[in-house]
């Protein structure tokens, strides 16, 4: 268990580190999008990148999980199934690109973002692959390979971005670069795979089709409710509210997006350990779920707290005074990060142990809840309802799993021992309430300071945990638990 925590905590911090430093880069790249272009205009780029990742995610028809589970279980398929899935993803990708061309002439958005579309539909092939790559990755726990790949794109696409804003351009060539920039990672991708593993036998497996075909009504079903629960609300307010509403919501958004690099990553790292640990031990599988749930809480309450307490003067100071309007949607939207991280790991619980058929029902529970919720406020108060839709919705998502699971949910949650991350972040909320005055950076540090602090007070980490993720060298260091 040791070896196999250490891997986890290696695996999560090097995906943290890396889902930090690339929002953070694309955050250099929406300032000077809405400096250059305006609210209007980055509300332009998201809403094509919104249908982008839509498509996106309906190319690999769901499969991606179960690629990760059954090249996690059987670790010498992984070239028969990353080919053969990556195979089954290309006209797949043909047909929902030309589907994306329509979806945007339909909706009637103007020629700008029509051509942007185009563009963005020709990197839907690369995507497909390159999808299909990391979920072998992923499997195989080399986290490092996807990491290397990712931020290499991703400097690359902030740099040509920021060329094209400052020589003039626009939306259509910033969303061009976009998509050559996938091109070339899909190839980064082959060239590791060629290294690390073995040349790629581009041959269908009948047998891996054949599994992978009658596993799409569930694993689609999953993705279509959980790819619209998370992407429906920016179309909606396109169309119910206004351009400018799309751009204020979405820049609260990404901001969001760099807090919830933490579930996301630990729910990658995770993943691949429950689908092995569901088919070893089964007391080993309840005990990974229930630490996995407390030190998400440990880690996601405090920074829910720091960025509602800060949010009125992150925002002006990223995207500029104009956009201030913001940050009242940001101090919604964060506190959707605590319970988008329980359900991220009851979610790994649910298709790890076989039971993706509740996961799929609770995605549809999520959707409708997610698109009534949107109708009913947005018109009413734009981008702000917007942000509570986001935020209700979440709950009853996480409400609906926790029915399904109440056989076993409260063996899981007094394993998890959640009282004391709910007592951190009670004092680092009044920390925050107090030092509205100080200046930001003191307040960040004073905060992460007394975050440490109660960690070590409260013991909410016991030295015995500590040792199993810690690698040997820094373990051996901390000093005996006393005996209680």
């Amino acid at each position: 268990m040791s070896n196999t925590g250490r891997k986890a905590f290696r695996n999560t911090v090097l995906l943290s580190a890396f889902e930090v430093v690339n929002p953070l880069l694309s955050l250099a790249l929406v300032g000077t999008i809405t400096r250059r272009l305006g609210a209007e205009g980055l509300g332009s780029y998201n809403l094509v990148l919104s249908f982008f990742f839509i498509a996106h995610a309906f190319t690999s028809l769901g499969l991606s999980p179960l690629v990760t589970r059954g090249i996690a279980r059987q670790p010498n398929s992984a070239g028969r199934v990353f080919a053969t899935a990556s195979m089954l993803g290309v006209p797949v990708s043909l047909l929902i690109g030309a589907g994306l061309l329509v979806a945007v002439r339909i909706g009637g958005y103007g020629p700008e973002i029509g051509y942007a579309a185009l563009l963005a539909s020709a990197a839907l092939v690369p995507s497909i692959i390159y999808l299909h790559a990391e979920s072998m990755f992923i499997a195989m726990e080399r986290v490092d390979v996807m990491v290397v790949v990712a931020v290499l794109e991703n400097v690359l696409r902030v740099a040509a971005g920021l060329l094209l804003l400052l020589n003039g351009f626009g939306v259509v060539a910033l969303v061009g670069s976009f998509a050559l920039c996938r091109v070339l990672a899909m190839i980064g991708m082959l060239a590791y795979i060629h290294r690390i593993c073995r040349p790629v036998r581009w041959e269908v497996d009948r047998s891996v089709l054949k599994e992978l075909i009658q596993s799409i009504p569930v694993f689609g079903g999953i993705l279509l409710a959980s790819t619209l629960y998370q992407s429906i609300d920016v179309l909606i307010l396109s169309r119910l509210g206004n351009i400018e509403a799309v751009g204020f919501y979405t820049a609260a958004y990404r901001l969001m997006t760099i807090a919830m690099v933490v579930p996301k990553s630990f729910n990658t790292t995770i993943y691949p350990v429950l689908s092995r640990l569901f088919s070893e031990c089964s007391l080993t599988f309840k005990k990974a779920n229930s630490l996995s749930l407390r030190y998400l809480l440990l880690l996601l309450l405090p920074v829910a707290v720091a960025i509602d307490g800060t949010a009125n003067t992150v925002v002006p100071l990223l995207f500029g005074e104009e956009m201030a309007p913001a940050a009242s949607a940001l101090r919604i939207l964060i506190w959707t990060l605590v319970p988008y991280g329980i359900a991220r790991v009851l979610a790994s619980l649910l298709v790890a142990s076989d039971r993706q058929r509740i996961d799929l029902a609770v995605n549809g529970i999520g959707l409708v809840a997610n698109v009534g919720l949107n109708i009913l406020l947005i018109p009413r108060y734009g981008f702000i309802g917007c942000s509570w839709a986001n935020l209700l919705s979440m709950l009853v998502f996480l409400g609906m799993q926790g029915y399904f699971l109440r056989r076993e949910i409260l063996g899981v949650i007094k394993d998890a021992q959640i009282v004391r991350p709910f007592m951190v972040a009670g004092v680092l909320w009044g920390w925050f309430q107090l030092t509205t005055p100080l200046n930001l950076a003191l307040r960040l540090a004073g905060g992460g300071a007394l975050f440490v602090l109660l960690v070590i007070l409260l013991r909410a980490v016991p030295l015995s945990e500590l040792r199993m993720v810690l690698p040997a060298r820094l373990a051996s260091v901390l000093p005996q638990e006393r005996q209680q």
